[in-house]
């Protein structure tokens, strides 16, 4: 698949664009859909975006907010080692100029005693809290551990985040052909984008030369470089037990279920610590263990009104774009604006509101879900509001981003080469049979699981539509609508 910053720097546009016109910060949103919606390597897709939104960078009140070069410099590093190794994304992650700029590592300075500074602590709280160990020892099935008076033991101290900042001194630009120091000028903006796509490099002198305790007891000793700093703490972050569980605890919340029990969380833990081949932090063989894993794979979880998870406004969409080919003739997916709870998702890609993301993975709603200690992440951006919203916004997609409504309404305001547009073709060819038209949809974006009252409900509703109505397509947009907006699909099992 074409890359990010093939897309957003060397090209400007799509794959053979004529212009190529994608000069904005919204070319990396243009991109992300692009292959969200295109990609063969969907998994990988998949992947990478459940790992942003737990490697967090965000153009949402942030220095790399109009950076377009920047997001995608980043998440094609995020896709590169999607199957590779913990560790080593780990420290792609850690030495990105992006995550640099965006937590702020970027240009960090060590101690000065003289004036009293202190190193920059944001990024060193954040890579144990969100990226590695959180803030509670855990056991291989994601429990917490218990000191001897039965309380939670918590990860580490703030001695041990101010150890951690010295590691995170000395750190800039890393594209290696200038002189100008450790803080760069700004220069002109062809250079300025090619930093985006070199790892930050260690500048000695601003690198802080002492002691260093980190995590569990290490202690990096004086004088140690910042490239062996840097080796030491993630080390031991990386062999740390509660990585395991705290990550794959995660992965199994984006993509298989809310609640996984704490079996399913150890065996998982299990394949990080070794593939089977003694070979700790294999991503393969995490996500292998996710998707495969015998809980998740029990057809009887289907029937269970506790197993499964909410679907994400962003992947709601995706999944109907990718259902149904929705594309347009130049080859640019102009999405851009979807954050507006009331008309549109209430989310966008590279846009979460913080590092911690659009919500946290132990998000509990108030009522039954929290009673029964349970969580359901996704339901921190779901309320009133986002509900309506979404449904206003899938609903005129449904109808009006096809290639029916392109060629029949759209095409006399003028141009259509940006218009995205649904194929329906094989629907339309079921809109005078309305239980086969339901059926195929229940398998498209249901998988098959839809329920009799369910099916009953949208196939009344359309056939009180004349199925010669606009040649078979209102009852077909209707039905995909209705699909769309249905708890069958919305909730993911």
């Amino acid at each position: 698949m074409d890359s990010h910053w093939a897309y957003v720097v060397e090209r400007k546009g799509p794959p053979g664009c004529n212009p190529c016109d994608a000069k904005y910060i919204n070319a990396t949103m243009e991109s992300f859909w692009r292959q969200a919606v295109m990609g063969p390597d969907q998994l990988r897709q998949r992947l990478t975006f459940a790992l942003s939104e737990i490697f967090v960078v965000s153009t949402v009140n942030s220095p790399v907010d109009i950076q377009a070069d920047a997001h995608a410099s980043y998440i094609d590093m995020l896709s590169r080692n999607a199957f590779g190794n913990f560790r080593t994304l780990l420290e792609q992650v850690a030495t990105h100029p992006t995550m640099g700029k965006y937590l702020s590592h970027m240009g960090n300075m060590k101690e000065d005693t003289t004036t009293g500074r202190l190193p920059d602590e944001n990024f060193a709280r954040e890579l144990m809290q969100l990226f590695t160990v959180g803030l509670w020892e855990l056991n291989p099935d994601g429990s917490r551990r218990k000191d001897a008076n039965g309380k939670d033991i918590p990860t580490y101290s703030q001695a041990e985040v101010m150890g951690m900042a010295k590691v995170f001194t000395g750190w800039s630009w890393g594209n290696g052909d200038w002189n100008a120091g450790f803080i760069k000028p700004a220069p002109a903006y062809d250079l300025y984008a090619r930093d985006w796509n070199h790892q930050m490099i260690n500048y000695t002198p601003y690198h802080s030369a002492s002691q260093k305790s980190i995590l569990r007891g290490v202690v990096i000793p004086a004088g140690t470089t910042g490239d062996q700093s840097l080796k030491i703490a993630l080390d031991t972050l990386f062999n740390h037990p509660n990585v395991g569980p705290f990550i794959g605890s995660q992965l199994i919340k984006r993509f298989v279920t809310s609640n996984p029990s704490p079996a399913y969380v150890a065996r998982v833990t299990a394949a990080f610590n070794n593939n089977g081949q003694g070979v700790r932090g294999d991503m393969k063989a995490l996500i292998r263990a996710v998707l495969l894993d015998s809980e998740a794979r029990d057809a009887s979880k289907v029937s269970d009104p506790l197993w499964g998870k909410l679907r994400e406004p962003m992947i709601r969409y995706a999944n109907f774009m990718r259902a149904f080919d929705v594309k347009a003739t130049s080859g640019y997916y102009k999405i851009w604006n979807l954050e507006d709870p009331v008309a549109s998702i209430g989310q966008n890609p590279l846009r979460a509101p913080s590092v911690f993301n659009w919500f946290s993975p132990t998000y509990a709603p108030t009522g039954d879900v929290m009673n029964k200690g349970m969580v359901a992440p996704e339901f921190a951006i779901t309320h009133e509001t986002t509900v309506t919203g979404y449904a206003n916004f899938i609903i005129g997609k449904a109808e009006r981003e096809t290639n029916w409504w392109r060629d029949n309404i759209w095409i006399k305001y003028g141009s259509t080469t940006d218009y995205l547009g649904a194929d329906y073709s094989a629907e339309m060819a079921l809109a005078s049979n309305p239980v086969a038209l339901v059926d195929r949809l229940n398998i498209l974006l249901a998988a098959g699981r839809m329920s009799a009252a369910t099916k009953q409900a949208i196939i009344d509703a359309i056939s009180t539509i004349p199925e010669n109505q606009n040649s078979g397509f209102s009852r077909v947009s209707s039905a995909v609508a209705l699909t769309l907006v249905s708890p069958d699909f919305i909730v993911q099992k």
